[in-house]
């Protein structure tokens, strides 16, 4: 079965497409918590898909963390962000 559109018809099929897609992806984003700015290290290493252990290096190299009384660390993806601009090569 072959299905006909007309190019507007087949424009907004592409909008409709466009725009679920996109709301799909930002609810994933959101439910992964990658949409928020402080996150836990393993978070915010997925954030700029890098491993763990990468993340742990630019750390120790002087990224900024935040470390609460409890001694739990959480980190600012758009701290981490500028501390990166400020080392590049």
């Amino acid at each position: 079965m072959q299905v006909f559109l007309s190019e507007e018809q087949t424009n907004a099929l592409r909008s409709y497409i466009y725009e679920i897609t996109k709301e799909s992806i930002e609810e994933a984003k959101r439910n992964a918590g990658l949409d928020q700015d402080i996150l836990k290290q393993k978070h915010c290493a997925d954030a700029f898909n890098v491993s763990v252990n990468t993340f742990k290096s630019w750390i120790a190299q002087g990224a900024p963390e935040i470390r609460l009384d409890s001694g739990m660390a959480l980190y600012s993806k758009s701290a981490i962000t500028q501390w990166l601009l400020e080392h590049q090569k």
